[in-house]
């Protein structure tokens, strides 16, 4: 009985430390793997504020597990700092390359270069003003809440917990591009690109403001494009 114990002790010590980023995951994964593509008759503008909406309390939830666990810092959640702004600026800059590259690939496969634009719902009447303020809080609160996920939340978890760097951003990378399912194989293939840069960047100290910030100008600069609004 005492060795039976023993046993069932130690599976809880090796299991129990995993139950909360894998329910996390799950909590952040499942939607993504889900249609996203906005209904014909919604107005670009519902669509930005409710995708703002969602992402800001599921960055809420996460920044509070973080900080419930004493590993702010550790995550690389710290202050902005001016050097976030020049690394953003190269990340954004990274990620805009990659997508282009993703695209011509999808291109040469026969899926064509469109893009995310047929997902989207065209605006009608919006004032341009409205759709890129709206754009900017969308690109924003997705960025971060993306950002602090798939980047340092997962990468930080899977190493804290042994896995070596390569591991954690491979593991991180298919996370987000499986969250992208809903744009197709075109999605995906960015998705991997993207999401393996701005990993290797997040393991090579880059924190969480200038991984968001970069972020969310490359899908504000998508937003613009894809409604049609200068850039």
């Amino acid at each position: 009985m005492h060795i039976e114990s023993t046993q069932h002790r130690t599976a809880r010590s090796q299991t129990g430390p995993w139950t909360e980023p894998l329910l996390v995951t799950l909590a952040f994964l499942i939607p993504g793997l889900l249609p996203m593509a906005a209904p014909a008759s919604m107005a670009a503008t519902d669509w930005l504020v409710s995708g703002a909406v969602q992402s800001i309390p599921q960055f809420v939830l996460l920044l509070v597990i973080i900080g419930a666990s004493g590993h702010l810092r550790d995550y690389g959640i710290q202050r902005p700092r001016a050097a976030d702004v020049l690394q953003a600026a190269v990340l954004a800059g990274i990620m805009l390359v990659l997508s282009r590259l993703a695209a011509a690939l999808a291109g040469m496969a026969g899926y064509g270069t469109a893009g995310v634009a047929p997902l989207l719902p065209q605006p009608s009447n919006t004032p341009p003003a409205l759709l890129v303020t709206l754009s900017a809080v969308f690109a924003l609160a997705v960025a971060y809440r993306e950002e602090l996920f798939y980047r340092l939340y997962v990468i930080g978890s899977l190493r804290s917990r042994g896995a070596g760097a390569v591991s954690a951003v491979m593991v991180s990378t298919l996370v987000f591009a499986a969250g992208h399912a809903w744009q197709g194989l075109p999605g995906i293939v960015s998705a991997l690109l993207v999401g393996a840069a701005m990993g290797a960047a997040a393991t090579r100290g880059c924190r969480l403001h200038a991984l968001a910030l970069a972020h969310a100008a490359y899908d504000f600069f998508v937003l613009l494009t894809a409604f049609g609004l200068p850039v």
